[in-house]
């Protein structure tokens, strides 16, 4: 702990505060004498501090969101320290044009066009992709997660067997973005399924009617442990039906669409991503929400993963050992967590969150979803984005550390995690639309305390 308070300050609203209780005494009615006993009898100041001991953790959370995100994640990627993760979408589909086939139409194809968009793992990894029926369907009225599921038909409705080939240019032209494209065949016989539906006209015109008769798809890879999780773009991809009538020349077309909006909703149809974790060594204890490893198992470096429920809790235990004997008003606090040497750009989270947690190692909640750490000077969510210069997350905390300090709590503690949203209701959530992650060096973790005192 160093006192600054002979040095060059910015004075802020607490150090002002304390300057008006010493102008009181300056200005009290009391002799002269019994001034200048008062004064020297009190002790006033500036101090930092950035030695407060942080004893941090890698947990496991709970209610990792992955419905109405912005990717189907399908496929198998194994980390050797976070373990083996297998993806896998369960969507909605649905064609907005009306199908004008007839009884004498005959099938073309019925062709599968999933846009790439990410990818992580190894992309020279072979692998059989396998879309299934499903006999629930997704509803947007549900929160799913990333160990939800629904039942589907095992039998599949189309199945291909492919080497990833990724997005060839991500670089921005205009308003649009060069994306590759993964494109293969369904089964005929679901083809001629769908073409057959013009007989019921509510179905052909698509929208809510075919969503009833057809619920939805599963899509599944199979593969290496040790292939590449694909990341195929919703927005984009699409399912087309071609076909043709006897003696005309015309070729006919429409489109299914995974994603579907209108003026009035933003999304109609409902997806999730399934994660199925397996994990072993350093982090093979985390099997369910609450438990936790202590840095120094893990060779002092935490980890945090979107996707996963990967966190890291972090623990002040001394912290009101600030106060002392001294009334205390925190100017400033910031948290500084630095990336572990480990890190790889390419699969770092660029922005991490705050959430209160307990005993329990669990996200905490209130009416409004979970309790994060508001941003200074206002109400929205506390984050922080990498800096790539000095490879940190900083977090300005500085009024959740004055209401520690003002209301003497104990054991305070909080989790770092993947980016917070909230949904149109206001109600925030951890959405796991990806498996990037971060590892943390938490021997270097630091909290920065800047704080006037006043004692007697």
């Amino acid at each position: 702990m160093i006192s600054i308070s002979s040095k060059n300050c910015i004075w802020n609203w607490p150090a002002i505060k304390w300057v008006g209780i010493l102008s009181l005494f300056l200005t009290s009615c009391d002799l002269p004498k019994e001034i200048g006993s008062d004064l020297f009898s009190v002790e006033v100041g500036l101090n930092y501090t950035d030695s407060l001991s942080i004893q941090s953790s890698t947990v496991l959370i709970d209610s990792i969101y992955t419905n109405q995100t912005g990717a189907f994640l399908v496929g198998s990627h194994q980390d050797p320290i976070l373990g083996t993760i297998a993806a896998s979408a369960f969507t909605q589909i649905a064609n907005v044009d009306t199908l004008k086939s007839t009884e004498a139409s005959i099938l073309d194809s019925l062709k599968m066009n999933l846009i790439y968009q990410s990818f992580v793992g190894d992309t020279t990894q072979k692998q059989t992709i396998s879309i299934y029926r499903l006999k629930d369907s997704v509803s947007r009225a549900v929160d799913y997660f990333n160990i939800s599921t629904l039942p589907y038909d095992p039998t599949p409705i189309g199945t291909h067997s492919f080497y990833p080939r990724p997005i060839k240019a991500k670089t921005a032209n205009g308003d649009s973005l060069k994306y590759d494209t993964l494109s293969f065949k369904m089964n005929a016989s679901f083809g001629r399924e769908l073409l057959g539906k013009y007989t019921d006209k509510s179905i052909a015109a698509g929208g809510a009617a075919f969503r009833d008769y057809f619920k939805g798809m599963h899509i599944k890879s199979s593969s290496s442990a040790k292939a590449a999780i694909i990341g195929f773009t919703p927005t984009y991809s699409v399912m087309t039906l071609h076909y043709h009538n006897p003696n005309d020349t015309v070729k006919y077309a429409i489109n299914y669409y995974f994603s579907l909006s209108t003026a009035l909703v933003a999304e109609i149809h409902g997806r999730f991503n399934q994660l199925n974790i397996s994990r072993s060594g350093v982090l093979g204890n985390l099997q369910k929400p609450g438990d936790r490893i202590p840095a120094s198992q893990s060779n002092m470096v935490t980890y945090v993963q979107s996707g996963t429920g990967l966190a890291t809790k972090l623990e002040i235990p001394y912290l009101l050992n600030l106060k002392g004997n001294k009334n205390v008003a925190i100017n400033k606090a910031e948290l500084v967590i630095p990336a572990a040497d480990s890190y790889e750009l390419s699969k770092t989270l660029g922005t991490l969150s705050l959430v209160e947690t307990d005993a329990s190692n669990r996200t905490l909640k209130n009416s409004y979803g979970l309790r994060y750490l508001l941003t200074e000077g206002g109400a929205g969510i506390q984050s922080a984005s990498f800096n790539t210069s000095d490879k940190t997350y900083s977090f300005n905390i500085t009024t959740a550390i004055q209401n520690i300090i003002a209301n003497n709590r104990k054991n305070f503690a909080i989790l770092v995690t993947s980016p917070l949203t909230s949904n149109t209701a206001g109600y925030s959530r951890i959405i796991g639309d990806n498996i990037r992650y971060v590892p943390l060096n938490a021997s270097k973790i630091k909290l920065k305390v800047y704080y006037t005192y006043i004692a007697k």
